[in-house]
């Protein structure tokens, strides 16, 4: 707090005012101390407290079967063929034999040769055009848009368009290299659409129609059965199975093996295991303490710290049930899956272990991890009830800390606000008796100039000193 400014001047009365404000406000700097501990404590709290949000979500990862589960697949010869999309939670692991003897195509068109791409040599003209909802389009083809590239422009901005225009160079006939091609843009043979009709008056060059190809579906053999499909990229070819058809290859099958992809489900396993670690190696550095540290601004020996660990460790030695089929069920224990701690009190991961586990018995592990009464639920339950808004024993603590600092910051106000009228009253008194002092200076010097003391010496004089 700044004290304020001594109408009096300088000198002794000034000094004793500063003096006397600055033992009086060492309450205030105790109180500003305290303060800047609890906004350390509550700075440090808050970075505890959002530890748990990333182990809920890392708990999140794997709280169903469907959310736990990866699948990859293997194409094997087929790479260059095609590629797999998976939706995990629909496909199924499994083999399947492919061989691509025909990729679909769209119908298309070819024109006649140009000499340049960009000359206006059509002349005037309509396109006539068939819409993609039923509709007919006339285009209209003035002189600025009467070459190759205005042509498929003036196509390529009709939105409703089934068709786009590309202009090509083929180096076929170099004398007349540019020519246009109008594609579906579907493949299929579903998708064969009727191409524009043209119209051109008073044109330098000819525009017709050089060469075309019909729509066709693909042809792909499954476990040898063909099967005709009306485009290359394919939405559920087989349940929760995308496929893309890059590349023919007749007569030569390949193999998709879709499978669990116990990395990435490993992963999920170590993300949750690294998430608690970050947990527990907060509480172990709270408590390491030694004859320098602080623990004012601190939590070492904090019992609710003492107690979270306690509740997660134990959490961590729980065994969970796994239905046996006949409606009974045995108890797997996370050290079963290569969940244990280590002599440092940290959680360990062995990746072999968990793997192993998966290959012989996944439904039980994900019974373990993912299930009605699994791991993944358990821990959620325990880590909602420190986080959950209003009643988690976080956001209470929290709340707490939050709550001290604004009673110190009350405090700080109030002390502040006695010494503001400590000091005008110290300063009103100090001015009284400067007036006072000044006065009785001024009958001294009245005395002395009237020959009034003599040698019995002036009593305002000794007074004054």
């Amino acid at each position: 707090m700044g004290l304020r400014s001594d109408p009096i001047g300088g000198g002794q009365f000034k000094q004793a005012i500063k003096q006397i404000m600055e033992a009086e406000s060492q309450p205030i700097r105790q109180l500003e101390g305290r303060k800047a501990r609890e906004e350390s404590r509550l700075k440090l709290f808050q970075e505890f407290k959002s530890k748990f949000a990333g182990i809920d979500r890392a708990l999140s990862e794997i709280s169903t079967f469907k959310k736990l589960r990866e699948l990859k697949a293997d194409l094997g010869d087929g790479a260059t063929t095609v590629s797999v999309t998976l939706d995990k939670e629909r496909a199924q692991p499994g083999t399947y034999q492919l061989q691509i003897e025909e990729l679909a195509q769209r119908t298309s068109v070819m024109s006649n040769g140009f000499e340049d791409a960009d000359e206006p040599v059509l002349g005037l003209g309509f396109i006539v055009m068939n819409l993609g909802n039923g509709d007919t389009a006339e285009v209209f083809v003035d002189d600025a848009n009467s070459s190759l590239r205005g042509v498929a422009g003036l196509i390529n901005a009709q939105p409703d368009s089934p068709i786009r225009a590309a202009v090509i160079k083929d180096s076929t006939d170099p004398d007349y290299p540019w020519k246009l091609i109008l594609s579906s843009k579907k493949d299929g043979s579903t998708n064969g659409i009727e191409f524009p009709e043209f119209y051109f008056l008073d044109g330098s060059k000819d525009f017709y129609i050089d060469s075309d190809r019909e729509a066709r579906n693909a042809l792909v053999y499954v476990d040898g059965f063909p099967i005709e499909l009306e485009s290359n990229d394919i939405t559920d070819f087989l349940p929760g199975v995308n496929l893309h058809l890059k590349q023919a290859k007749p007569g030569q099958p390949f193999a998709i093996t879709i499978s669990e992809d116990y990395q990435k489900i490993s992963g999920k396993i170590k993300a949750v295991v690294d998430q608690v670690n970050q947990v527990l190696s907060f509480i172990t550095k709270q408590n390491q303490i030694d004859a320098s540290s602080d623990t004012r601004s601190t939590f070492a020996g904090d019992t609710s710290l003492q107690t979270i660990e306690y509740r997660l460790r134990n959490m961590m030695h729980e065994g969970f049930p796994v239905p046996n089929g006949s409606g009974g069920f045995r108890v797997l224990h996370l050290s079963a899956l290569g969940v244990e701690f280590d002599k440092t009190g940290q959680l360990a991961f062995k990746e072999d272990k968990f793997t192993k586990l998966m290959e012989k018995d996944f439904e039980g592990l994900s019974a373990v991890v993912s299930g009605e009464f699994g791991f993944a639920f358990q821990m959620r339950e325990l880590v909602k009830s420190y986080t959950q808004v209003g009643s988690g024993l976080l956001n209470l603590r929290e709340q707490g800390l939050k709550h001290r600092i604004k009673e110190i910051d009350t405090q700080i106000d109030n002390k502040a606000r006695q010494l503001e009228k400590k000091q005008v009253a110290l300063v009103d008194q100090f001015a009284k008796l400067e007036g006072s002092l000044a006065n009785l200076q001024r009958q001294q010097q009245q005395l002395a100039a009237s020959g009034f003391g003599g040698a019995g010496g002036n009593p305002i004089a000794q007074l004054m000193g």
